[in-house]
C-alpha cells in the first residue's frame, strides 16, 4: 500500500510540476510570430525556435503579435534599430579599450549606418511604401564591410559583441520577411 500512496503521490506532484512549468515559446507565441518564423527560417536558414523565442521575449512584439503584420513589423524595426545601436556602443567602448583598432572603428561606423537602415525601414513600413523592401541590401552591405575589416585586420570579437552581432543578423532576416510581406499585401490591395 505504501508504494502505491508513493506512486499517487509522485504523479500528482509531477501534474502539478507541468502545469507550473513554462510553456515553450512556440506554445505561446501567436500564429503570425510563428509564420512569420517559419517564413525566416525557409528564407535565411535561421533557427525557428531561436527566432520565436527572440520575438516572443519582447512585450512590444507580444502586444502587436495578435493578429496585425504592420504593428509586428513595426515593433521588430524599432528593436532592430535599438540592437544595432546598442551594437555600435559596444564597438565604440571596445575600441577605447582596443587603442584604436581600425577594424573596431569600421565596425562601429557600420552598425551605425545598420541602425539608420532600420529605422528608415520603420518609417517606410509606417507610410506604406513599397520601398522598405530594399532594406535588407544596405544593412546586408553594411554588416559585410565590418566583417571584411574585422577579417582584413585578424580581429576576434568577444563574445558579448559577437552574439549582438548575431541578434541584428536575426532581427535583419526577421525584419526582411515582414517587409517583403507587409509589400506584397500592400501591393495586392493597390491592384484592387
Amino acid at each position: 500500500m505504501d508504494s502505491q500512496l508513493s506512486y499517487v503521490l509522485f504523479f500528482a506532484f509531477f501534474l502539478v510540476f507541468l502545469s507550473s512549468s513554462p510553456a515553450p515559446a512556440d506554445a505561446r507565441a501567436s500564429p503570425l510570430l510563428r509564420s512569420v518564423c517559419k517564413q525566416t527560417r525557409d528564407s535565411f536558414h535561421q533557427n525557428y525556435t531561436e527566432c520565436v523565442k527572440t520575438l516572443w521575449s519582447d512585450a512590444r512584439i507580444q502586444s502587436s503579435a495578435s493578429n496585425d503584420l504592420k504593428d509586428v513589423a513595426i515593433s521588430v524595426l524599432e528593436i532592430a534599430a535599438e540592437t544595432a545601436t546598442d551594437t555600435q556602443e559596444l564597438f565604440n567602448s571596445y575600441l577605447q579599450m582596443e587603442t584604436g583598432t581600425k577594424a573596431i572603428q569600421q565596425c562601429a561606423q557600420s552598425y551605425g549606418s545598420v541602425a539608420s537602415a532600420f529605422q528608415g525601414t520603420l518609417e517606410g513600413v509606417k507610410e506604406e511604401d513599397d520601398m522598405v523592401s530594399n532594406m535588407a541590401s544596405r544593412i546586408v552591405d553594411s554588416i559585410v564591410v565590418c566583417e571584411k575589416a574585422l577579417s582584413s585586420d585578424g580581429v576576434e570579437l568577444p563574445q558579448t559583441i559577437s552574439n549582438r552581432v548575431h541578434l541584428v543578423r536575426l532581427y535583419k532576416d526577421i525584419g526582411c520577411t515582414v517587409t517583403s510581406q507587409l509589400v506584397s499585401i500592400w501591393l495586392r490591395a493597390r491592384k484592387h
